[in-house]
Protein backbone atom coordinates (compact mmCIF):
# COMPACT_ATOMS: atom_id res chain seq x y z
CA UNK A 1 0.00 0.00 0.00
CA UNK A 2 1.35 3.27 -0.90
CA UNK A 3 1.35 6.78 0.70
CA UNK A 4 -0.61 9.78 -0.42
CA UNK A 5 0.88 13.06 -0.80
CA UNK A 6 -0.14 15.52 2.41
CA UNK A 7 -0.84 18.70 1.16
CA UNK A 8 -2.65 21.02 3.82
CA UNK A 9 -2.85 24.02 1.85
CA UNK A 10 -5.95 22.76 -0.15
CA UNK A 11 -7.87 22.86 2.91
CA UNK A 12 -7.44 26.90 2.91
CA UNK A 13 -9.37 28.75 2.94
CA UNK A 14 -12.12 26.60 4.78
CA UNK A 15 -15.31 26.59 2.38
CA UNK A 16 -17.86 29.26 3.59
CA UNK A 17 -21.57 28.16 4.04
CA UNK A 18 -22.10 31.68 3.20
CA UNK A 19 -20.69 30.48 -0.17
CA UNK A 20 -23.03 27.72 -0.73
CA UNK A 21 -27.42 26.76 -1.12
CA UNK A 22 -28.78 24.79 1.61
CA UNK A 23 -31.04 22.07 -0.22
CA UNK A 24 -33.96 20.46 0.99
CA UNK A 25 -32.02 18.19 3.07
CA UNK A 26 -28.89 19.62 3.64
CA UNK A 27 -28.53 23.42 5.23
CA UNK A 28 -25.40 25.31 4.16
CA UNK A 29 -23.49 24.83 7.00
CA UNK A 30 -23.85 20.82 6.74
CA UNK A 31 -22.66 21.34 2.97
CA UNK A 32 -19.90 23.18 4.38
CA UNK A 33 -18.68 21.10 6.94
CA UNK A 34 -18.74 17.69 4.63
CA UNK A 35 -16.81 19.74 1.94
CA UNK A 36 -14.34 21.32 4.27
CA UNK A 37 -14.16 17.12 5.42
CA UNK A 38 -13.35 15.96 2.16
CA UNK A 39 -10.91 18.72 1.62
CA UNK A 40 -9.36 17.74 4.84
CA UNK A 41 -9.39 13.59 3.89
CA UNK A 42 -7.73 14.94 -0.06
CA UNK A 43 -5.27 16.99 1.84
CA UNK A 44 -4.14 14.48 4.38
CA UNK A 45 -3.07 12.12 1.36
CA UNK A 46 -6.35 10.08 1.38
CA UNK A 47 -5.42 7.67 3.94
CA UNK A 48 -7.46 4.55 3.45
CA UNK A 49 -7.67 4.49 7.60
CA UNK A 50 -9.52 8.15 7.07
CA UNK A 51 -12.26 6.69 4.67
CA UNK A 52 -15.23 6.79 6.79
CA UNK A 53 -18.74 5.84 6.23
CA UNK A 54 -19.88 9.10 6.51
CA UNK A 55 -17.83 10.62 3.58
CA UNK A 56 -18.81 7.31 1.67
CA UNK A 57 -22.20 8.02 1.85
CA UNK A 58 -21.43 11.84 0.66
CA UNK A 59 -18.68 11.14 -1.88
CA UNK A 60 -20.52 8.14 -3.15
CA UNK A 61 -23.10 10.64 -4.32
CA UNK A 62 -21.20 13.12 -6.23
CA UNK A 63 -19.36 13.79 -9.01
CA UNK A 64 -20.92 10.76 -10.82
CA UNK A 65 -19.42 8.24 -8.72
CA UNK A 66 -21.49 5.12 -8.44
CA UNK A 67 -21.91 3.63 -5.15
CA UNK A 68 -19.55 0.18 -4.66
CA UNK A 69 -20.65 -2.59 -2.56
CA UNK A 70 -20.05 -0.84 0.45
CA UNK A 71 -17.41 1.69 2.03
CA UNK A 72 -14.25 -0.64 2.18
CA UNK A 73 -14.93 -1.39 -1.27
CA UNK A 74 -15.14 1.93 -2.42
CA UNK A 75 -12.11 3.02 -0.36
CA UNK A 76 -9.64 -0.20 -1.37
CA UNK A 77 -10.44 0.80 -4.87
CA UNK A 78 -9.47 4.52 -4.68
CA UNK A 79 -7.43 4.85 -1.80
CA UNK A 80 -4.64 1.75 -1.46
CA UNK A 81 -2.46 2.84 -3.97
CA UNK A 82 -1.25 6.05 -5.96
CA UNK A 83 -2.95 4.66 -9.12
CA UNK A 84 -6.10 4.57 -7.44
CA UNK A 85 -5.73 8.13 -5.77
CA UNK A 86 -4.90 9.15 -9.50
CA UNK A 87 -7.76 7.68 -10.69
CA UNK A 88 -10.65 9.39 -8.12
CA UNK A 89 -8.88 12.59 -8.39
CA UNK A 90 -9.06 12.89 -12.40
CA UNK A 91 -12.76 11.36 -11.90
CA UNK A 92 -13.40 14.38 -10.12
CA UNK A 93 -11.81 16.82 -12.50
CA UNK A 94 -13.72 15.45 -15.09
CA UNK A 95 -16.87 15.51 -13.93
CA UNK A 96 -19.45 18.07 -14.68
CA UNK A 97 -21.04 19.33 -11.75
CA UNK A 98 -24.57 19.09 -12.95
CA UNK A 99 -28.05 20.38 -11.00
CA UNK A 100 -28.84 23.15 -9.57
CA UNK A 101 -27.73 23.92 -5.81
CA UNK A 102 -31.07 24.02 -4.17
CA UNK A 103 -31.34 20.08 -5.23
CA UNK A 104 -27.93 18.80 -5.43
CA UNK A 105 -24.24 19.49 -3.83
CA UNK A 106 -23.28 21.07 -7.42
CA UNK A 107 -21.69 23.84 -5.38
CA UNK A 108 -19.47 21.87 -3.30
CA UNK A 109 -18.49 19.60 -5.93
CA UNK A 110 -17.47 23.01 -8.21
CA UNK A 111 -15.15 23.96 -4.65
CA UNK A 112 -13.67 21.19 -4.52
CA UNK A 113 -13.05 20.54 -8.16
CA UNK A 114 -11.42 23.46 -8.15
CA UNK A 115 -9.68 23.16 -5.46
CA UNK A 116 -8.02 19.70 -6.78
CA UNK A 117 -7.61 21.49 -10.46
CA UNK A 118 -5.42 24.70 -9.17
CA UNK A 119 -3.28 22.67 -6.59
CA UNK A 120 -1.42 20.46 -9.29
CA UNK A 121 -2.02 17.49 -7.06
CA UNK A 122 -2.69 15.24 -10.09
CA UNK A 123 0.47 15.55 -11.52
CA UNK A 124 2.38 15.32 -7.78
CA UNK A 125 0.60 11.83 -7.35
CA UNK A 126 1.81 11.07 -11.26
CA UNK A 127 5.39 11.81 -10.56
CA UNK A 128 4.76 9.40 -6.99
CA UNK A 129 3.86 7.14 -9.64
CA UNK A 130 6.71 6.93 -11.52
CA UNK A 131 9.11 6.98 -9.00
CA UNK A 132 7.34 4.11 -7.10
CA UNK A 133 7.25 2.10 -10.64
CA UNK A 134 11.02 3.25 -10.67
CA UNK A 135 12.13 1.47 -7.69
CA UNK A 136 9.95 -1.46 -7.82
CA UNK A 137 11.78 -2.37 -11.24
CA UNK A 138 15.06 -1.58 -9.93
CA UNK A 139 14.25 -4.09 -7.25
CA UNK A 140 13.56 -6.62 -9.60
CA UNK A 141 16.69 -5.80 -11.75
CA UNK A 142 18.63 -6.43 -8.04
CA UNK A 143 16.77 -9.69 -7.85
CA UNK A 144 17.55 -10.93 -11.41
CA UNK A 145 21.01 -10.10 -11.22
CA UNK A 146 21.42 -11.37 -8.25
CA UNK A 147 19.92 -14.81 -9.37
CA UNK A 148 21.72 -14.62 -12.83
CA UNK A 149 25.12 -13.06 -11.87
CA UNK A 150 26.94 -15.30 -15.02
CA UNK A 151 24.44 -13.50 -17.42
CA UNK A 152 25.29 -9.90 -16.85
CA UNK A 153 27.01 -9.09 -20.42
CA UNK A 154 25.58 -6.15 -21.77
CA UNK A 155 22.87 -7.79 -24.52
CA UNK A 156 22.32 -5.51 -27.33
CA UNK A 157 18.28 -6.15 -28.63
CA UNK A 158 17.17 -5.34 -32.48
CA UNK A 159 14.72 -2.58 -32.57
CA UNK A 160 11.55 -4.17 -33.47
CA UNK A 161 9.35 -3.60 -36.48
CA UNK A 162 7.02 -1.26 -36.92
CA UNK A 163 3.69 -2.40 -36.93
CA UNK A 164 1.80 -2.08 -40.05
CA UNK A 165 -0.10 1.50 -40.10
CA UNK A 166 -4.36 0.41 -40.26
CA UNK A 167 -6.80 2.77 -40.95
CA UNK A 168 -10.04 3.73 -39.43
CA UNK A 169 -12.35 1.48 -41.87
CA UNK A 170 -9.94 -1.73 -40.90
CA UNK A 171 -10.38 -1.09 -36.68
CA UNK A 172 -14.29 -0.32 -37.30
CA UNK A 173 -13.82 2.84 -35.51
CA UNK A 174 -15.85 5.25 -38.07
Amino acid sequence: MSAGISFPKMRLPPIAADNLTATEWASKEEKAKLGNAILAFIAKGMPTQGWTQRLYHRVSNMWGFIAHYNCQCFGSIHFESTEGRIRFLEHILHAPCHGSPRWTWCDVEAIIQRRVRDSGLVDAYRLQEKQEIERHERAQLAILMAKYPEKQERVVMSPMPPLPVRSCEQLNLI
